[in-house]
């Protein structure tokens, strides 16, 4: 069940027990970066996008995408009624 504020990265960490403090070893990216970008904040850079979601596959052990975790479509140039 989706809650009123929470990203798709957000909610796949909370899904999969992935800690944050796991999450931000994996990446090398700051905490606060990271907390940014989960709650969606800030918008990342398409190297950490790559960061996370490379990071979120090794913590998961599960086959992903960055469209699992983030919202991608205007950053992709696609529209949302496509």
């Amino acid at each position: 069940m989706k809650k009123r504020g929470q990203t798709k990265q957000e909610r796949f960490l909370i899904r999969h027990g992935i800690r944050p403090i796991d999450l931000w070893a994996a990446t090398g990216y700051s905490r606060q970066h990271l907390l940014r970008i989960r709650q969606g904040t800030q918008e990342p850079t398409r190297r950490c996008i790559t960061a996370i979601t490379d990071a979120c596959r090794r913590l998961s052990a599960t086959k992903l995408t960055a469209l699992d975790l983030f919202d991608l479509g205007s950053k992709l140039g696609h529209s949302k009624k496509e």
